[in-house]
Order: structure tokens, then sequence, then C-alpha cells
């Protein structure tokens, strides 16, 4: 027991072929070694797990093998050099922590025993791990040496927040970005693995462990040993349990009851999971994702790679993504986006959820900005906010040129009579009346208008209605002059 090697030391990459996810690194690495271009100073940045220090003493193995007369792509990873910077003890590849030596004295430490040739390796490696918490001084030390070092002497650097780095360090650097893993990569990584291991383990739970890993491989793999420490085999509901999400049919339930507007259903639902232990966050995440799935499904196809998803899961996405609008499914993204943050610290976070749910599931009775700015100019023309049906605009609005109708002619002009010019017509003028009583309480009662109150604030202090007449009509005396026209 007191031997045991956890599986992210065990099964991590010892050759460039090997390395998961990094493959355009692993590869530009490769081609510089073959050709001798190998830099004095590579930087690597990227989020935890994904792969910098294995590729750090990759690289190392790669240009210390002493297998051969000179650097490889390939070191055996059997001699004495290989073996020990596996394991990360090698006299000439010296790892430092930069959380724990990160003042200017270590740097002058470094740059007094780089001058010295390593004892048995081609090169004197420095990989400085979290290089960001290096102090400004430290950093300022280091230019020199970095800028023009010994030529036995290569530096790798590795950080989490590339942005921390002073310029001046990343010019003198080549800079390798590490992306996240695929959670299909790490899925199938997990599962090769777990076959290694002789331990059985269904497809789907290890998927649920790729995407709990959020791109980090050595997330997945710390997953995968508390896995295998609890049960003998990787079951979907094992890892529900451990990580504490809520299962699959719970997230459909609560995302059917929003679709079928059934406000009720979603909070029992809700309540159900909650008392399972699933806390608030788990839920939210579990919701925020499903509907970000359902997105995808929307706008790229239930069959887009872009939803990572096994096959059982894809096909509950699709059929979820035909009873929601495009619009609803993002609208709820951004919902379940917001509620995320405000339950973090909050002491009523459950309502939050819970007025987050209700608030999707009856979507059509909330108003959004741009209706309530249209209801509002409706209710100035003395529109529908008197219960009246909206008309069709078939007027030209104030303020635009109108056109100028045809006179009637009983015969064509000629070129010596000129063309009348037709008079402007003269512009509507607008009635006030005032409102009776239950016309005012029908205005109080809209829901645009509490809306806006509630928005903007105030008090209903006047109303009334101001009617323009249609200029469609023609007037009387429009038609007089018509018939008079048609006699002459």
């Amino acid at each position: 027991m007191a031997g045991y090697l956890v599986l992210a030391r065990k099964y991590r990459s010892e050759t460039f072929e090997e390395v998961v996810g990094q493959e355009p690194i692993a590869r530009t690495l490769t081609n510089a070694i073959r050709t001798g271009r190998v830099a004095h100073a590579y930087l690597f940045t990227g989020t935890r797990g994904v792969g910098k220090t294995t590729m750090a003493r990759i690289l190392a193995k790669a240009l210390n093998c002493l297998d051969g007369d000179e650097p490889t792509p390939t070191p055996c990873g059997t001699c004495d050099a290989c073996v020990s910077i596996a394991r990360g003890d090698d006299v000439d590849v010296i790892e430092i922590d930069g959380a724990s030596n990160r003042g200017i004295d270590e740097i002058r430490e470094l740059r007094n025993n780089a001058i010295f040739r390593p004892s048995r390796c081609r090169f004197k490696v420095y990989y400085i791990d979290e290089v960001h918490m290096l102090t400004k001084e430290a950093f300022n030390a280091l230019l020199k040496t970095l800028e023009e070092p010994p030529s036995h002497v290569k530096f790798i650097f590795a950080t989490t927040e590339v942005e921390k780095v002073p310029a001046t360090i990343l010019s003198r650097c080549q800079r390798f970005d590490f992306r996240n893993i695929p959670t299909a990569k790490i899925a199938e990584h997990l599962k090769a693995i777990c076959e290694k291991e002789t331990v059985a383990a269904d497809a789907d739970a290890l998927y649920r462990v790729a995407r709990a890993a959020a791109g980090s491989m050595r997330d997945g793999l710390s997953l995968l040993d508390q896995l295998l420490a609890g049960a003998e085999k990787v079951t979907d509901e094992e890892v529900i349990r451990v990580l504490g999400t809520p299962p699959d049919e719970r997230t459909i339930a609560i995302v059917q009851a929003i679709a079928d507007a059934n406000a009720a259903a979603a909070l029992g639902e809700l309540a159900a999971v909650l008392d399972s232990g699933v806390t608030l966050t788990s839920v939210t995440a579990a919701l925020s994702d499903m509907f970000r799935n359902m997105m995808l499904a929307a706008t790229c196809g239930p069959e887009s790679e872009l939803i990572e998803l096994p096959e059982t899961q894809r096909k509950n996405v699709g059929e979820l993504t035909g009873r929601f609008s495009t619009p609803a499914i993002v609208q709820a993204v951004g919902v379940l986006q917001r509620t995320s943050q405000n339950i973090r610290g909050s002491s009523v976070g459950r309502a939050l959820v819970e007025a987050a749910l209700v608030r999707l599931a009856e979507a059509d009775k909330f108003v959004d900005p741009a209706s309530l700015i249209e209801r509002l100019e409706q209710m100035a023309a003395g529109g529908t906010a008197m219960g009246q049906k909206k008309k069709p605009v078939t007027n030209i609005p104030a303020g635009m040129p109108r056109p100028a109708a045809a006179p009637v002619r009983a015969t064509p002009p000629t070129a010596a009579q000129p063309e009348p010019t037709p008079s402007p017509e003269p512009e509507p003028k607008k009635k006030v009346k005032p409102l009776s009583s239950d016309e005012k309480q029908k205005v109080q009662d809209d829901p645009a208008v509490r809306e806006a109150m509630t928005l903007f604030g105030g008090n209903m202090v006047h109303m009334e209605r101001v009617e323009t007449p249609d200029p469609a009509v023609v007037t009387p005396g429009a038609e007089t002059d018509e018939e008079e026209t048609e006699q002459e």
C-alpha cells in the first residue's frame, strides 16, 4: 500500500507520441530536435493538468538521452538520464517551484550555478513551474542570463497565468499555448487505462468523468483514481454519487417541466434533487450545460461535434431542443449563468434558483425591454392599452414626406399646358380626449405599465388619449373637387 503510485503519475506520457491532446506542440518540438533548431528558452502556458510538466520532462529527456551521441526526438526511456529525469530528480535537470523560490536571491544562485557544465548530460535544463510568481526584481535579474545563456543551458518555464509574465521575459522565449484537452480524448484515454488496470467501466460513466475534468487530463485521472478506490466497477451511478451531480433523468425532467410551462413541476423536481444531497451550484451547472447543448443542437444540428455527449444523451438533447425556440434557449442560458453568479455567497441561493426556474417556465408572462417599449408606444397612440386590437399600419408615419396623389384629368396634358403642382396636404389635427375611470384602471393594471413603474419608478399623474385622424380617409372637400373635375 505504501508503494502505490497514483494513476496521474503511473501513466504519465513518456514520449512525444504518447502525449494526448497537445499533438501540434509535440510535433513542433520533435521537428526542432530533428533539425537542430532547439531554442534556449521555452514558455509553456495553459490551465492545470494539460501536460506542461510532462512535455518539459519529455523535452529534457530528448535533449539528454544517453542512448545516442546527440539529441533525439525518441528518447529511450531506459538510460540513467531518462529514468532520473522522468522521476524529476536528475542532477542536471533542475525543477524549481516558482511559488517558493521567487526572490532575487534564488535567481542569483541560479545564475551562479548556470555557468558550470552539466555533470553527465549534454545540457543543463532549468524548469521553473509557475514562473509568474517570481518577483519583479527576480525577473530583472534573470533577463541577461535568459537572453544570452551559456551554450549548455536550456530554460523551460511553465505558467497558468501568462498575463502576469513581463513582456521582457516573453520576448526572449518561444511560447507554446497548451489547449484544454477535448472530452472525447480524455474519455478514450481513461478507457485505455481501465483496460490496463483490468477494471470494468461503463462508457457513459467514463464520458461523465471526462466532462467533469473540464479539459484537464490530471483531473480526469484523479477522479478515476477515486472511483477505483470506492468500487470495483466504474458505473454511471457511482460517478454521479462521487461527483455530486444530479442524475440526467432529473435534469431532463426539469427542462421538460419548463417546456410545458409547468413551474410547479419544475420546482418539485428541483426539491427532489436537492433532497438527494446535490448542491445548488451543481444543479445550476447541470441545467446550464443542458441548455448549452440544446443551443448547439438548435443552431448546428444534433450531430454537431461541438456537443460533447455520448449517443444516448445526445438523443435526449435533440428531442428537448424541438420543444423550445432558439431565442428561448439563449435566454435560458443567460438566466442560468446570472443565477449561477448570484448564488455564490448568497443566503437565499435556493430562492434565486427557484425564481429562475419560474421565470423560464412562465417566460411569456414576463415583458422584455423591447416589447415593453413597443407596448408603451402603442398605449401612447391609444391602441392596445384600451383593450382594442392592434390595427395594421397603413398610413405613413408623421414627419415622412407623403406621395402626392395624381390629379384626375379628362384629357392628357399638352406641351403648352404645364402640369399643375399639387398643393401639400394639411397635417391632420390631433384630438385629445379624457379617459374614463374604467379606462384609467385598465391602464394601471396593464402588465407593461406595471413593469415600467417597477423599472423606472414614479407615479401615475395624468392620462389622456391622443387620436390622430387616419390620412387614408379622404376629406369631404377632396371628394367635391374630384366630382367637379370629372364633370369638366
